[in-house]
């Protein structure tokens, strides 16, 4: 913990100290009146900072948490027991207190929880439960000498912290030391801690008939409630151990879905449990998704019924007109079409009841959209509508403004759009002119925005003006929805190439009222930042891309062009459907989907530019022309041709978004490479670089890309030492059968290591351990096994990584003309695109490996081309930063540069095989 970090920790502990008449309730994050009353139990160790990466997601909730020192709680001396605990927290409320909706606690504090909401019951509130990996001990636990309690203090703290637990105390100086904390709070929390530590292991859970949701680390997996409560018990198992469940920020963010009401893994089960409950292996458990609360089944009713509806309307001569004249931007086709999507419920489907959705998973609303576009329909219209604008109002919006604007969304009714872009500002959003002043208790804004889509046929927009005159640029910018229609307001059109309107809107003494801001005034910023991490997402981009290439299928027929093209849209589409995780966080930045907008829109761009490339001969087969071709196949042809050229333009450029990446990867470089091999099993990856980084490194071989069947023969006899060989082995046949993914992970790992490829799991080579040969190709005996295929482009991916990371590393360290090669755009940028492209392999690699049962072979082979391309690319790009030092044969650059070329002739002959 740092100087800084332990000041703050030492100062927020000093504010738990409470009047004698107080209640131990105490505010959390920003207080706010809207959304739920969301209480947080203390852990064992008192302090609620661990709360905190939550509670910074659920700014539109009003977030308490219980003071464990407060005297109101404390006055009558140690409590006795768990519940007589919760019981003093209860009536410290008062009559007068806050009703509680959700009750939420970490290890003991869901303990303290669990006897909290029943207390709740008998008052008559029935508040939802959440209790994250808590569980209680069921048999005699032995009391802790102070020695242990001491010891036991420090580590529970350092963990908790994300740091080692390694560090072991002698005094309670030297620990209060080690964690920067303030000699007189230490020893407060060391007594706290070892007290709280005996009640819960002497607690037995008092029974109940709640309804909880009960989510547990992948590695702890042992609380079972469905014992302790009849009502129904929903399971959510998220990866990780007990301390990085609150720490790690895709679980945070798990977590938040979960408390807001969503989830699609979870599984709900009532009264008491089986003898015997079966408890996942580690590592297998579920990833986490996006979905409504209510059961499972009932959530997969209500989908099936909509996807039947959306089908019903788009299978009808009448839809298909609306499509084509809505391509030719007809706005009546238009408006009609979303009225029609609206009144069957299929535009905002995940968004509350109370706002016109219907409180299901947002990934059931990615699939509709994806539908009814995939008919043709603009997907901007939706896009600007719903993803951006409502989704944005639906997390930072007044409670007035989101009841009156987005039922009207949500039923179709009205369009909205967004206004950022200014004359001579063009990207750079932090260069606005429009203003916002307060006149008369209501704002009144002055400016002209450009280059917005669709803002003649839509009621209202989202604005970014300035309220604030002083400060940093990004200072002082406010948002609000303003209505179009509001006087003062002009809407131009601008003539284009394309046929999606672009307008330009001027704002001239439009007065709006105080509820149609959004968020903080001068605080915007942050928030705009979140909404371009909306927008780039790369949905839309994915849904045109793959129409155009069923418009170019339709027109050249079967192409070996198109192939590789189709492969790509398909790596895009699975990157951008893992981006829409954004819409339900409250904390989410650009920087978090500039990988999928950078992809996603280069990819849509590269599919335009084959209708470019061809289009001499497409344009003869236009309607009216020789040959004709169908009118909405034309219409696709040619918003392929126009469009493509902005693609990679709005919500930020390309160049933008490498600059966004780039920095990032400055700070995180090997994290962010490491985060894609963890995809596929993030202990299993770990353990596998822990152990065999040594090994690879003691067989000595001079160049290091030389072959060498001792170190390959050192690696697979390591993995088998290991039992890796049993991992994806069926239970039946003496494995864990926990699939390929697992056996995806190891073969990742040796390629991040610059290894060969020692895990096989198709044919063992003669002498070898069971599951594990050597990489040559007689052993491997030419096996076209998809699973096979997918283990080795997992060796390839890892090399790619590697050569990157390595290309990183050097970059990071070497100066020339005064300035590290890292500062240079013009070397970095290609080397940055390449990682976007390995991240958008990784999360195909994983969606093909997690259903390969399902797999098509004609898929595996477009997989296995982008895969090569993308690592064809990483190379050439990592070389030229690595320079000259990267071709000496005793460079690590260049044994990757071998083993990369080995794996690119592979993934060759496989793609040529599976092409015929």
């Amino acid at each position: 913990m740092t100087h800084d970090g332990g000041e703050r920790l030492n100062a927020y502990l000093r504010t738990r100290s409470a009047p004698a008449d107080a209640s131990s309730l105490v505010e959390l994050g920003r207080t706010t009146t809207a959304g739920r009353v969301v209480l947080f139990a203390h852990p064992v160790g008192g302090s609620l900072l661990a709360y905190q990466p939550l509670v910074r997601r659920l700014a539109d909730h009003r977030c308490l948490g219980l003071d464990a020192t407060a005297r109101a709680v404390a006055d009558a001396g140690p409590a006795g027991s768990v519940q007589e605990l919760a019981r003093r927290h209860v009536e410290s409320f008062g009559e007068h207190g806050p009703r509680i909706d959700v009750v939420c606690g970490w290890s003991f504090g869901g303990a303290l929880a669990w006897e909290i909401a029943c207390l709740l019951a008998e008052r008559g509130e029935r508040p939802e439960v959440l209790l994250l990996d808590s569980t209680w001990a069921g048999r005699a636990v032995p009391v802790w000498t102070p020695t242990e309690a001491l010891r036991g203090f420090v580590q529970d703290a350092l963990q908790l912290g994300g740091q080692e637990a390694g560090f072991t105390a002698g005094t309670v100086e030297e620990a209060a030391a080690r964690l920067d904390m303030d000699p007189e709070v230490f020893a407060e929390r060391l007594a706290l801690f070892t007290h709280n530590r005996r009640l819960v292991c002497e607690w037995h859970p008092t029974p109940g008939d709640l309804d909880l949701v009960s989510v547990r680390a992948a590695e702890s997996l042992t609380s079972d409630w469905r014992t302790v409560t009849t009502g129904a018990v929903h399971v959510h198992d998220l990866p990780g151990d007990h301390y990085g469940l609150l720490g790690d920020s895709g679980n945070a963010a798990a977590i938040e879905r979960i408390l807001r009401g969503h989830w699609t893994t979870a599984t709900a089960t009532a009264g008491p449990a089986p003898a015997s409950a079966p408890v996942p292996a580690p590592g297998a458990a579920s990833v986490p998704g996006v979905g409504a609360v209510g059961p499972v089944e009932a959530v997969e009713a209500d989908g099936a019924a909509l996807h039947t509806a959306l089908a019903k309307l788009v299978d009808t001569p009448h839809w298909r007109d609306l499509v084509v004249r809505s391509r030719r931007t007809d706005p009546d086709a238009i408006a009609e079409a979303y009225r029609e999507l609206g009144r069957r419920g299929l535009l905002a489907p995940d968004w509350p009841r109370e706002f016109g959705g219907g409180g299901l998973p947002t990934r059931l609303a990615i699939e509709l959209f994806e539908g009814f576009c995939s008919t043709g329909l603009p997907d901007l219209v939706h896009a600007l509508t719903v993803q951006i604008v409502g989704n944005f109002v639906l997390k930072s919006g007044s409670e007035r403004l989101k009841r009156e604007l987005l039922p009207r969304l949500a039923g179709g009714e009205e369009f909205s759009t967004v206004l950022y872009s200014e004359p001579r500002a063009g990207s750079d959003l932090a260069a606005l002119r429009t203003r916002a002043e307060r006149r008369d208790g209501r704002y009144v804004l002055n400016g002209v925005k450009v280059f917005s889509i669709y803002s003649d046929i839509s009621g209202s927009a989202l604005v970014a003006a300035r309220t604030g005159r002083d400060g940093h640029k990004y200072e002082g910018i406010t948002l609000f929805v303003v209505d179009l229609a509001a006087a003062g307001v002009t809407v131009e059109l601008v003539e284009t190439v394309q046929r999606e309107r672009m307008c330009r809107v001027r704002l001239q003494d439009v007065e709006v009222e105080d509820w149609r801001r959004v968020g903080e005034e001068g605080r915007g910023w942050a928030l705009l930042d979140g909404a371009l991490a909306i927008e780039r997402t790369g949905i839309d981009h994915v849904v045109r891309a793959a129409r155009w290439l069923r418009a170019l299928r339709a027109t050249v027929g079967r192409s070996p062009g198109l192939e590789r093209l189709e492969g790509q849209v398909e790596c895009a589409t699975t990157l951008a459907r893992a981006a829409t995780e954004v819409f339900l966080r409250a904390d989410v930045r650009a920087i978090d989907t500039a990988v999928a907008k950078l992809y996603t829109s280069e990819t849509c761009q590269q599919v335009g530019h084959e209708v470019l490339r061809r289009w001499s001969t497409l344009g003869r087969t236009a309607p009216g022309r020789t040959t004709g071709v169908d009118d909405l196949v034309h219409e696709e042809l040619f918003s392929g041709l126009t469009e493509s050229p902005g693609l990679t333009l709005s919500a930020g450029t390309s160049e933008m978004m490498l600059s966004t990446i780039a920095a990032d990867l400055k700070e995180e470089y090997e994290q962010r490479c490491l985060a894609v091999l963890h995809r596929f099993g993030g202990e299993l990856v770990d353990t596998v670089l822990e152990v065999l980084g040594p090994v690879g490194a003691a067989v000595r071989v001079e160049p290091l890309f030389a072959h060498s069947p001792a170190r390959r023969t050192a690696l697979a006899e390591t993995l088998a030492d290991l039992g890796l060989d049993g991992l994806e082995r069926p239970e039946g046949e003496g494995g864990l059968g926990l699939g390929l993914t697992v056996g995806c992970a190891i073969a990742l790992g040796l390629g991040y290591l610059g290894y060969e490829n020692a895990y096989r799991s198709c044919r063992p080579a003669p002498g070898s351990a069971a599951g594990l040969g050597p990489d040559d190709e007689d052993s491997h005996g030419g096996c076209a096994a998809h699973e096979c295929r997918l283990r080795h482009a997992a060796h390839a991916l890892g090399l790619g990584l590697g050569l990157f990371r390595t290309a990183w590393e050097h970059a990071s360290a070497r100066e020339q003309f005064d300035r590290k090669l890292v500062d240079f755009d013009a070397l970095m940028f290609p080397l940055v695109r390449g990682y976007a492209e390995l991240n958008a392999v990784g999360a195909r690699l994983h969606e093909l490996a997690e259903h390969v049962a399902e797999a098509d072979g004609e898929a595996l082979g477009r997989f296995e081309l982008v895969a090569q391309d993308a690592l064809v690319r990483v190379v050439r790009a990592a070389m030229q930063v690595l320079g000259a030092q990267g071709i000496t044969e005793w460079s690590v650059g260049s044994r990757f540069y071998m083993k990369c070329a080995e794996s690119i002739g592979f993934l060759d002959r496989e793609g040529a095989a599976a092409g015929g």
